[in-house]
């Protein structure tokens, strides 16, 4: 199977990397369609980490890999997108209606998308 790199997609990626907030975005991936706003790296891994460190034990102990990925520089070009704010909009899938704040999925896997 040959990838196709999508520069639109990831110049997107990393506007928003840079300016701290990204669009509205649906992506289909694997059969679903999910939507939500396209969130900087740092973000995303700071606002999981957050939500971990308040749920209580035993989740509060994955808190400190999220802080550490926090940190580190996001790769260029970059292998994710990471979304908050996600719905399912289609697709058979497990996962709920809502999926909560946050979402992360690899730019292989976006097989179409759109900007809303």
């Amino acid at each position: 199977m040959t990838t196709t790199r999508d520069d639109l997609l990831t110049d997107l990626i990393n506007r928003t990397e840079m300016d701290g907030d990204g669009p509205r975005i649906t992506i289909a991936t694997e059969g679903v369609v999910i939507t939500g706003r396209l969130t900087p790296h740092r973000r995303w891994a700071a606002d999981v980490a957050g939500r971990l460190g308040d749920a209580g034990l035993p989740d509060e102990r994955f808190a400190e890999d999220f802080d550490r990925e926090a940190a580190e520089i996001p790769d260029y070009p970059p292998a994710f997108l990471n979304l908050r704010g996600c719905q399912l909009i289609s697709g058979t899938s497990s996962l709920p209606a809502i999926l909560g704040e946050y979402f992360r999925i690899p730019l292989s896997a976006v097989s179409a998308w759109s900007v809303r």
